[in-house]
């Protein structure tokens, strides 16, 4: 009897000791990893939706980091060369001069080189720049003179962002608080890169 007893103390205690190590075991076995934060896509390396060349510098800044730079709304639109007049209306971007205030150092007199994706590019001289270009009215496209407008790199028109299917997500435009207009050639769309060329 007590043998019998023996024996199944013993098989308890073995049965015992083979949970324990089994628990042990599954406790110490590697876990999955995670999904954190770092792996999603959202924060996956962003392309730059811009690109600011000064010198040797190269500045890349995703759309997000466009939107938080000082913004600028104002009104604006184009006459093409036929006299046909387009894009009237408020646009929200990023004054240019804001924009170039964020190399180091900071470019005192300049030229701008842009590029767009469509393989195109425009030179920009300082004083059109500086919105030293001839004006028209808005409701008649008669010409006006010379306007002191705000050359911008715009991301909205009427509140709504610029995309893909309104000629990119990136302009170059004109604009002004009373509402005076441009010739076209002086836009341009699907702005991809801005070179800063020193005078």
């Amino acid at each position: 009897m007590t043998s019998k007893t023996n024996k199944i103390i013993s098989a308890v205690v073995a049965i015992a000791i083979i949970i324990a190590i089994a628990i042990l075991i599954y406790v110490n076995l590697p876990k999955p990893t995670e999904k954190t934060d770092d792996n999603t896509d959202d924060h996956k390396s962003i392309p730059p939706t811009l690109t600011l060349i000064y010198d040797d510098e190269q500045k890349n800044f995703t759309f997000g980091e466009i939107e938080r730079l000082e913004s600028y709304t104002a009104k604006g639109g184009y006459r093409n060369s036929i006299g046909v007049i387009k894009g009237v209306g408020n646009y929200t971007g990023v004054n240019i001069t804001t924009l170039v205030n964020t190399l180091q150092p900071v470019p005192y007199r300049y030229t701008l080189q842009v590029f767009s994706e469509d393989g195109k590019n425009m030179s920009y001289n300082y004083s059109t720049i500086i919105g030293q270009v001839p004006i028209y009215n808005p409701e008649n496209g008669s010409a006006i003179g010379t306007g002191n407008m705000t050359l911008v790199l715009a991301y909205q028109f009427e509140g709504d962002w610029l995309n893909e299917s309104s000629d990119g997500k990136l302009r170059i435009v004109f604009l002004d608080n009373q509402g005076f207009i441009t010739e076209s050639k002086y836009w341009m769309k699907m702005v991809t890169s801005i070179r800063v060329i020193t005078e």
